[in-house]
């Protein structure tokens, strides 16, 4: 059975808010330890994973974690902002709304009127059969609490009816283990890793970030074992430059359907780290469609989306371009424990890996377009490789990393199951032709 269509229309249209990033995928950031409990660092949230099921991040219509489990039922985690306080029996209101446009049929189960707590705070339920005749009636339920007063945290329970019974006791197990941290202790352990960060920082030398410099790298990118695109990454030191600092270049391909991505990026920081500035411009071409001269090859459409970004000293602005507007914005960048980006595509091959530990940075994340915190989480291997789990900002999902022992690296993992994997230009040949 299929919910995605009502998923995506449901938790989009009832709520009207933000999702924390946008990125193609949607918004992810959790770890799995060994109690079995899955957690998400932006806001402290954790949760007994229900028996048997494997969390999936930043699945495509914007939940946290989907987790499936046996009947089958799905269960999703979501978190949404506002610029406006929310009131949850108003978010209700919306939501049962909205979902009565798309499904006239739909009937509010008993469930709907049954008290609701959540982690030691009120929350509210609701609960619709929807009758299907084609694929089968399923039930549709959501459960919504507050983190704080802009903040709503929404739990989904998806099934076909005739599981209910089931799956809503497993729903309830997921909502009874919901806990969060306090913010008091989510502040310490941010400042701690901060101030881990800015020390390590600190003792970067610009002769180590010059031997930690990668001439050429190319990197294939796959989705569920095909190849969808690749990358290469120019990195060099330019002493001669004026003012003499270090640059980072990179272009890459992708492939989606009919449809091609070409980024080109470049990247300067001077050697005092006193002055950044880069341009990242992604092109799509897509079909040409409509009529055209059929004596004239087709021209494929094309838009356009570009990034510049200036920084000197603390004072920096982030212009984007979409083909539709341009929207520019200042930002402050904190006066230490800053990741510029340069930094972020090399400092990586010199992170500490003696032993396990976590670093945190300021830094600009293109995607999200914003400055926010960056976290480094470094594990270890057998014979002086070691893991890296980045996260890019406190409400994404991490990307898992893995460097040889001369910091090289050979796998990059990302939430949305592409993965970019180390190659040869030759492969690339091999693969795609040109390059």
């Amino acid at each position: 059975m299929t919910w995605s269509r009502v998923i995506c229309a449901c938790v989009l249209l009832m709520l009207c808010l933000s999702p924390p990033r946008v990125y193609g995928q949607a918004a992810g950031a959790g770890n799995v330890d060994l109690s079995g409990r899955w957690s998400e660092q932006a806001y402290g949230m954790s949760l007994l994973m229900p028996k048997g099921s494997m969390p999936m991040e930043q699945a495509a219509d914007g939940a946290l974690v989907k987790f499936l489990t046996q009947g089958p039922a799905t269960i999703s985690v979501y978190i949404r902002r506002s610029q406006n306080e929310l009131n949850l029996p108003g978010v209700k209101d919306k939501a049962v709304r909205e979902l009565g446009f798309m499904h006239p049929s739909a009937v509010t189960l008993a469930q709907d009127s049954v008290p609701v707590t959540v982690a030691g705070r009120a929350g509210l339920g609701l609960y619709l059969l929807v009758p299907d005749q084609k694929q089968g009636d399923w039930v549709f339920g959501q459960v919504y609490t507050l983190i704080d007063p802009t903040t709503l945290a929404i739990y989904q329970l998806n099934c076909n009816a005739s599981e209910f019974d089931t799956a809503m006791q497993t729903f309830q197990a997921v909502i009874d283990s919901v806990s969060l941290a306090d913010p008091a202790e989510l502040d310490r352990i941010r400042t701690k890793r901060i101030e881990a960060g800015r020390l390590w920082l600190d003792s970067i030398k610009k002769e180590q970030i010059k031997s930690a410099l990668t001439p050429e790298q190319w990197l294939r990118i796959t989705l569920e074992g095909k190849d969808i695109g690749y990358i290469r990454i120019q990195q060099s030191d330019e002493s001669e430059h004026v003012p003499p600092g270090t640059s980072v270049a990179i272009r890459s391909h992708m492939v989606d359907g009919e449809n091609t991505y070409d980024t080109e990026g470049m990247f300067f920081e001077t050697h005092d780290r006193s002055v950044e500035f880069w341009t990242v411009t992604t092109t799509l071409r897509r079909p040409q469609s409509g009529p055209h001269n059929p004596d004239a090859p087709p021209q494929p459409q094309t838009q356009n989306w570009r990034q510049d970004g200036l920084r000197d000293g603390s004072a920096m602005e982030v212009s984007n371009e979409t083909p539709t507007n341009i929207k520019k914005l200042p930002w402050k960048v904190p006066p230490y424990a800053y990741m510029s980006q340069v930094n972020q595509y090399v400092l990586p091959a010199l992170l500490p890996r003696d032993e396990p530990g976590t670093l945190a940075f300021y830094g600009f994340d293109r995607d999200a377009r914003k400055l926010s915190l960056r976290t480094y989480r470094i594990e270890p291997l057998p014979g002086g490789s070691y893991r890296v789990f980045e996260r890019p900002t406190p409400d994404q999902a991490e990307q898992v990393a893995t460097y040889s022992p001369t910091g090289r690296l050979i796998e990059r993992r990302m939430p949305d199951g592409r993965v970019f994997l180390a190659t040869t230009p030759q492969e690339l040949k091999r693969i795609w032709g040109a390059l």
